[in-house]
This record gives C-alpha cells, sequence and structure tokens, in this order.
C-alpha cells in the first residue's frame, strides 16, 4: 500500500502575522470556540504525553535502538522519535505496528464517563 505524502508548508514573516492578527479577531469575536479548542489541545497533548511514556518504558524494557525499531516497524526513525517523544498525530495502525515490535498489544477501550 502506498502512502501518501505529508506536506508542510512554512510562512514568511509577513503570512504569521496575518494568521496571528487574524487569530486574534477570532479570539475576540468567539471566545468560547478558543477556549474549547485550547481544552481540546490540551487534552490530546496529555494523551499523546501518556501514550508516549509508555512506549519509552516498553522500549527501554525491550533494549531495542531507534534502528532495530525503524527495521522492525517500516517506520523512518524520525517519525518513531517524533512518536516516543509526544510529538506529531500517530494512527491507531502506527501505534499498533510500534507496540506489536516492542511485544506488547495495543488496547483500545471505550468506556463510561
Amino acid at each position: 500500500m502506498k502512502r501518501a505524502r505529508r506536506t508542510f508548508i512554512t510562512l514568511t514573516a509577513e503570512q504569521r502575522k496575518i494568521r496571528d492578527r487574524e487569530l486574534e479577531a477570532l479570539e475576540e469575536e468567539k471566545p468560547e470556540l478558543i477556549r474549547w479548542a485550547k481544552q481540546v489541545m490540551a487534552e490530546k497533548e496529555a494523551m499523546l504525553l501518556r501514550v508516549s511514556k509508555l512506549l519509552q518504558e516498553a522500549r527501554a524494557a525491550s533494549g531495542l535502538t531507534l534502528d532495530q525499531l525503524q527495521e522492525m516497524t517500516g517506520i523512518n526513525k524520525a517519525q518513531l522519535s517524533k512518536l516516543l517523544s509526544a510529538d506529531g498525530n500517530p494512527t491507531l495502525y502506527t501505534l499498533h505496528r510500534v507496540a506489536d515490535a516492542l511485544g506488547k498489544r495495543l488496547v483500545v477501550t471505550l468506556a463510561e464517563k
């Protein structure tokens, strides 16, 4: 299966200023939306930190190097490094591949709040 390539756009200083002004205007117009978005991002970051900590512990226990993990998963070292440092937005399939290489099983549970 061929993977889609991600394209990242680098903003110029002027484009960043425009973006920042637009965000400030939105924050003034819809503060509840901004609060909600910040809360969602904080929850996502906390979840990624928990997952990366578990993966770091499993990797340390396995004794695998990033090179070995790359070989076993087919995921490049840069992506693995981002995943282990809670950066990025991994798919469940990516998490499954890494967990499997570390001799673990990925379990996702939906429970009542």
